[in-house]
């Protein structure tokens, strides 16, 4: 394909579900257990495949399946295959993992703080919670708090420093002074969460959620994702939570089978092409 040429919404989507495909199969050859997540397991569970209107995909591994993903990825370069990459927080804005088409260009936010990657599909770790306790919840504003760290070092300050003028240049300039480590805040989080872990082992937690984000609100029971389940998602079948109807009424509420107005059905703020 041409270089530049544009992706359309329905070529987005096909490229995303061959992601999941080949991910799928590197989970079944290695032991590894992963689950449609988020708006992905909505739209499995609503649609029986993408949501309409949407332009991402998420999956997710409990934490210990989650690290030793990576652990096999890293032995193999980060590469699932030959234009298939696992990009680690260490390279990306977030406490999370991505796997992302080469082949591909991706501009996020363009028309107000351009972000360049390619066509990828979100892989989160699923971490256990002891508890719904004040402790916990600031267990969750920690890991938020590091995690907003790391966006503003890597997106913001940059940004602010060249784009900016007055107050938000002045504030980038003195940060950047500073910040000299830019992936601290992710070290930081990682070492936070396995000290957690280790205190409270995720086989011993009564809730799980994405402690990555902090989202103290958005947690369900542990044992939502004891077992898994085939869905069917577009012409394919994929693993999603048994107990997805509790994660999803977290998500997006006891009406989460109702799709929302066309107001509200939006979309990512993206510009795709081929490479």
């Amino acid at each position: 394909m041409k270089s530049g040429t544009p992706i359309t919404l329905a070529e987005h989507k096909q490229i995303m579900l061959e992601i999941l495909q080949a991910f799928a199969s590197f989970c079944e050859e290695n032991g590894l257990k992963y689950y449609l997540d988020a708006g992905t397991l909505l739209g499995a569970v609503r649609h029986k495949g993408f949501i309409p209107w949407d332009n991402d995909m998420d999956i997710c591994l409990m934490r210990p399946d989650y690290d030793r993903m990576v652990e096999i990825l890293r032995e193999r370069q980060y590469k699932l295959n030959d234009h298939i990459i696992l990009e680690r927080p260490e390279n990306s804005l977030f406490c999370f993992s991505k796997l992302s088409d080469t082949r591909t260009k991706l501009i996020e936010y363009p028309d107000s703080w351009p972000e360049e990657n390619y066509i990828y599909i979100d892989v989160f770790p699923k971490d256990g919670l002891k508890d719904l306790s004040f402790k916990t919840k600031m267990v969750c504003k920690i890991t938020e708090l590091l995690g907003l760290l790391l966006w503003f070092n890597k997106h913001s300050i940059p940004y602010w420093k060249e784009k900016k003028k007055g107050l938000k240049k002045w504030i980038a300039t003195i940060a950047g002074v500073f910040v000299k480590d830019k992936n601290k805040p992710y070290r930081l989080q990682q070492k936070f969460i396995k000290w957690y872990a280790k205190r409270h082992p995720l086989e011993s937690c009564e809730f799980a959620n994405t402690l990555v984000n902090g989202e103290f609100n958005r947690i369900c029971h542990r044992n939502c994702f004891d077992e898994r389940i085939l869905m069917d998602f577009e012409d394919k079948k994929f693993y999603g939570p048994k107990g997805y109807d509790e994660w999803l009424r977290v998500l997006y509420g006891d009406d989460y089978m109702t799709p929302p107005p066309p107001e509200k059905q939006g979309v990512h703020d993206i510009v795709v092409t081929w490479r």
